[in-house]
């Protein structure tokens, strides 16, 4: 399983750039009901992934950016939060 998208499918790849943005999901409350720590999600606990990852009896998906992180044999997660794909989605676009 290959995953893109946005804040709804990001398992915290936002955590691991080196670049300063406002999408991060570093602290509580965020992971703190399945994970009982900050995952970077932009949720609380599990991910659409996650519960598709279980049905298929996949381990969860890792984020791309996970450090160490290189055996993409089961799926990796490469969804952002913040995320989009129109000129429109980038503030410093100028129309």
């Amino acid at each position: 399983m290959f995953m893109f998208g946005d804040s709804l499918f990001d398992a915290g790849n936002n955590d691991f750039l080196n670049i300063s943005i406002d999408y991060k999901a570093d602290f509580p409350p965020y992971g703190e009901t399945f994970f009982n720590f900050s995952t970077g999600r932009s949720c609380d606990g599990r991910i659409l992934p996650d519960f598709a990852a279980t049905y298929a009896n996949l381990p969860l998906l890792l984020p791309y950016l996970y450090p160490g992180f290189n055996n993409f044999s089961n799926g990796v997660n490469f969804a952002s939060a913040g995320a989009g794909v129109l000129p429109q989605t980038d503030p410093e676009t100028v129309l």
